[in-house]
């Protein structure tokens, strides 16, 4: 699909949850936005968000929240090892209230605020995920008041003028048309890179094979790649948003797990995890933090979480060692032994059954895996692990068979970082000055806001800087023009 015309006042490239607030943010200012988005439909990896970052929000007060901003910017700060953009952190901490109260107004819904694992309070939750966000209130709005967008397309070059940025040359899939579009300025919000294994193994040294992406799909770094194709300084590079365990199966789709009875007995209930020589190397409670479980496990060559019949069985049919809530009410897991039935039938990679510890072991050429488990029976049976100090209710021996092997990769959600921006988010060269006319939003730019790994104990950081950054993008260009 081309565009209905060939001059508009911003180009947004993109658009997911940055790209859609960007675009929202143009209308209200009097603007007339270009969208492109590449795949065939809107919304990109903000279809599954499931909330944003706010703090001292009236949604907070009600709920007996108290936690102040300078709370989380010290919480930032520290996290990070101060590697963070100190100043731009305070910005969005302080327009975050702000945030949630500019959605409300355009119709987006929520249910409240939350926490994730071991986090703070500051998780203001979508009522249904980021799709009927997106769909039913910030694209909507955008439109009826004048945005375009075009999907299906992608921005191939852009276009520049004695170091300005004037336009893009976009292309239409299909047809292979090719189209010159001028603006007075563009938005690089394409979601970051995850999606592009090269640039994975390139600039994070980790193995992306073991990397399970969990968004949309189309984050192959083409943004980022048309910001340095203009002078823009590489910043960021390598830092994904690891989420921990995620069943890793070539055979079917990442998203199959995700959530499911499989996944979450796999990898949120704290079972019995090993490596490649079947040594444990965590308290695998670590998924309360789960970028840390990400971390841990990633520095393995193979991981494996080890369950026996015994632990199905309570799971299934007698309640969970934790609860789900926020993100569900249930208790129990009925359908995960159906779902192992279907991967033992279907043969499965990740699935490895059988009769005895030792064999398991010899299937998987797992050296120390009996030896493990003895030393962890007893750990179980004396309700207290000496070792890695995982919480006793977490503690369930492995003595009944079949038992049975998941390997485990690492789920991620996006890439943080790739472009270094200002604090108006203007895309900076080499020098460290603005590149006129060029902005990022969301993941092309928030490498600003960590260091090497993502503050999942400020939920909904991320998200929230989507709508900041788009926003604050935005209203730089409408004070230029």
């Amino acid at each position: 699909m081309l565009a209905k015309k060939d001059n508009y006042d911003i180009v947004i490239v993109g658009a997911g949850l940055s790209g859609q607030a960007a675009a929202a943010e143009a209308v209200s200012k009097g603007l007339k936005p270009l969208v492109v988005e590449k795949g065939r439909t809107t919304g990109g990896s903000g279809n599954y968000v499931e909330g944003v970052f706010a703090v001292e929000t009236p949604m907070q007060k009600a709920q007996g929240i108290d936690i102040k901003k300078e709370d989380i910017l010290h919480e930032e700060q520290e996290f990070s090892h101060f590697e963070a953009d100190t100043l731009i952190w305070k910005d969005y901490i302080n327009q975050s209230a702000e945030n949630v109260a500019w959605l409300e107004k355009l119709g987006v819904k929520f249910k409240g605020v939350a926490t994730l694992g071991a986090g703070l309070n500051t998780w203001h939750m979508f009522d249904g995920l980021g799709n009927h966000a997106i769909h039913d209130a910030i694209e909507p709005f955008a439109k009826k008041h004048g945005a375009e967008y075009i999907t299906s397309a992608s921005v191939k070059e852009l276009v520049s003028n004695n170091d300005k940025i004037t336009g893009v040359v976009i292309e239409d899939y299909e047809t292979k048309k090719m189209q010159k579009i001028t603006a007075k300025a563009v938005i690089l919000a394409s979601g970051g890179y995850l999606n592009n294994k090269e640039l994975l193994e390139q600039y994070s040294n980790k193995n992306a094979n073991r990397i399970v992406p969990m968004n949309s799909g189309k984050s192959d770094g083409s943004g980022i790649q048309l910001g340095w194709s203009v002078g823009a300084k590489k910043f960021g590079m390598g830092m994904a948003m690891m989420f921990g365990g995620q069943i890793k199966e070539d055979k079917v789709p990442s998203y199959k797990y995700w959530k499911t009875d499989i996944g979450l007995a796999t990898c949120e209930m704290a079972p019995l995890w090993v490596n490649e020589i079947g040594d444990r190397f965590v308290d695998e409670s670590v998924f309360r933090i789960w970028s840390h479980a990400g971390n841990a496990i990633i520095r393995q060559e193979k991981v494996y979480a080890i369950l026996d019949q015994g632990t199905i069985d309570r799971f299934a049919e007698e309640g969970l060692p934790r609860s789900l809530k926020p993100l569900s009410d249930r208790t129990k897991l009925n359908k995960l032994k159906k779902m192992i039935k279907d991967a033992e039938d279907k043969n499965l990679s990740f699935l490895t059954k059988a009769n005895s510890i030792e064999e398991l072991a010899e299937k998987l050429d797992l050296t120390d895996l009996s030896k493990t488990i003895r030393q962890y029976n007893v750990v179980a049976e004396n309700g207290e692990d000496t070792e890695f100090e995982k919480p006793s209710n977490y503690l369930q021996s492995i003595e009944k068979g079949p038992f049975y092997a998941f390997e485990l990769g690492v789920g991620a959600y996006c890439t943080m970082g790739g472009l270094r921006v200002n604090r108006k988010n203007q895309v900076l060269n080499e020098k460290g000055q603005p590149i006129t006319g060029l902005y990022a939003a969301g993941s092309d730019a928030s490498g600003v806001l960590v260091g090497d790994t993502y503050g999942v104990n400020v939920p909904g950081s991320e998200a929230g800087y989507c709508i900041y950054s788009g926003r604050v993008a935005t209203d730089k260009i409408a004070e230029n023009l």
